[in-house]
């Protein structure tokens, strides 16, 4: 796939963004023993990160970073604010810029091909992987979660919990057995699973964050890494809003 064509599809990804493909392929299953609860899980791993009231002290997040596909990379820039407004923004040397943003209202995307409204599981995918207070509100998002048991990631041992969002998004959340943090995020949109896979953490503020995501679908994968998160710094709401029509 050339580079052309590789950044045209990951401006669409974005819409999706978020995270994993199928974990039945290559997964093994081992014994569960006593298998936590959603509830354990999702407590253990607030506290691996930092726990509750570090999380809660985060305001906005800056991401500076880069997309990375094997034909060359893009810069890539992230926004949160609480509590829930989000612009993502890839600037490709082939396809231009695309963004994507929330200002809590209205989600929106654009890029060459013009401006446009989101609509559907888009806009809630977007909402659910782009805020800054995720971590804490993973129960909300997801009306059911169910604990599957434990299976292999690589050489790691995790819990997974499949969930389902109030629009009908399928997930499967998977967290480290041993240190509890989430290693990887499959979502499934409009019948495509898109695998993210959280490596690199670092603590920033009292956070603990992946400054590594490999991203994959099944007609390609990329990668995206931050050079800088920053927290708390004052960031205009105008950026979150709909861009005016050129």
């Amino acid at each position: 796939m050339n580079f052309r064509v590789m950044f045209l599809l990951l401006t669409l990804v974005t819409l999706d963004s978020t995270l994993g493909q199928d974990a039945k392929r290559g997964a093994k299953h081992t014994t569960l023993g006593s298998t936590p609860t959603v509830d354990q899980i999702l407590d253990k791993y607030v506290d691996a990160i930092g726990g509750k009231v570090a999380v809660e002290k985060i305001m906005t997040r800056v991401m500076n970073g880069s997309v990375v596909v094997p034909a060359g990379s893009a810069p890539l820039q992230i926004y949160e604010m609480a509590p829930n407004k989000a612009y993502r923004m890839v600037d490709s040397p082939v396809a231009g810029i695309s963004e994507n943003g929330f200002n809590g209202a209205v989600a929106w995307t654009n890029n060459r091909r013009g401006l446009r409204e989101m609509s559907g599981p888009e806009v809630e995918s977007f909402k659910r992987e782009y805020n800054v207070h995720r971590e804490l509100r993973l129960k909300s998002f997801y009306p059911h979660m169910v604990v599957k048991g434990k299976e292999k990631i690589g050489d790691r041992d995790a819990y997974t919990i499949e969930a389902t969002s109030a629009d009908g998004t399928a997930e499967k959340l998977y967290f480290d057995a041993q240190g509890w943090l989430l290693i990887r995020w499959d979502v499934t949109v409009r019948g495509t699973t898109v695998q993210t896979v959280y490596e690199d953490f670092r603590e920033v503020d009292g956070i603990k964050l992946p400054f590594t995501l490999r991203r994959s679908r099944p007609d390609f994968s990329w990668t995206e890494r931050f050079d800088e998160i920053q927290h708390n710094l004052p960031i205009d709401e105008a950026k979150f809003d709909v861009p005016a029509k050129q």
